[in-house]
């Protein structure tokens, strides 16, 4: 499994909950600190990304500040990806209360997969050189990798593609602010300039499509708060995806609320 910082994209405005979501309370502790305990359970470091460092003062948890507030979501991947000292950065907006932790290991599989196969290919390509010359010279170059780095794994979620559940590698941090430096904020702008691998949820090992489901569900509104305090309690099922808004959907993504 490769080595991942968990990044919590949280410090927006909250102006559709009323509040600050990540500071709910759900069974005893806040949102946030819930999110970063599941994704503690993948990831040796847990990064907070906040408008402010104050705000989570009280909750022992380490934070970093957008390098460019008021910008949205895209801002607080950047500020997270660039607070990382490691490759890969698995990213959980703050207002997803259902994140588990096999959800964010089918994540991590897909790079580790990614990896090993393309040291595999490389290691098949200098065998194959080295049978048809003989032998190398020792400072000899060999044939340069064609395929590009993956830089992003998204899973797409009854034909919705997520942004804000994903993985990212710090290749990737140049994109994202020259996006930002110019004001192209939404997130499928950025995605569109990456090498992503997209996969359709359910077809992953490890996690379920319901799984899947859960954990892309996301308090907007006070109702969503309120549903998702019923579950925790066990009054009901998990809320299914509002059809009314397309919350999992990049277009809505790039506003300045995160």
């Amino acid at each position: 499994m490769v080595e991942v910082t968990g990044i919590i994209v949280a410090g927006g405005r909250s102006s559709r909950m009323g509040q600050d979501k990540a500071l709910l309370q759900l069974g005893g502790v806040t949102v946030l600190e819930r999110i970063a305990e599941v994704l503690g359970q993948v990831a040796g470091r847990v990064i907070a990304v906040t408008r402010d460092t104050e705000q989570y003062r009280g909750l022992g948890l380490e934070t970093t500040t957008d390098l460019y507030p008021g910008l949205g979501p895209l801002s607080g991947i950047h500020a997270g990806l660039s607070a990382s000292k490691t490759e890969w950065g698995i990213v959980v907006a703050c207002d997803m209360p259902f994140v588990q932790p096999e959800v964010l290991h089918a994540l991590l599989a897909h790079a580790t997969n990614w990896t090993a196969a393309l040291e595999t290919t490389s290691e098949q390509k200098k065998q194959q050189v080295q049978g048809e010359q003989g032998s190398l010279a020792e400072n000899a170059s060999l044939p340069q990798q064609t395929e590009p780095a993956l830089q992003a794994v998204i899973a797409s979620v009854d034909g919705r593609i997520h942004p804000l559940l994903g993985l990212y590698h710090r290749s990737a941090l140049p994109s994202a602010e020259q996006c930002l430096r110019s004001g192209r904020l939404r997130l499928i702008d950025w995605l569109n300039s990456l090498n992503v691998r997209y996969e359709r949820a359910g077809e992953w090992p490890g996690a379920s499509l319901d799984m899947w489901k859960q954990a892309v569900f996301n308090m907007n509104y006070p109702q969503d708060y309120q549903l998702t305090v019923k579950q925790l309690e066990g009054i009901q099922d998990v809320p299914a995806m509002p059809k009314t808004e397309n919350r999992g959907n990049p277009e809505n993504r790039g506003n300045p609320e995160r």
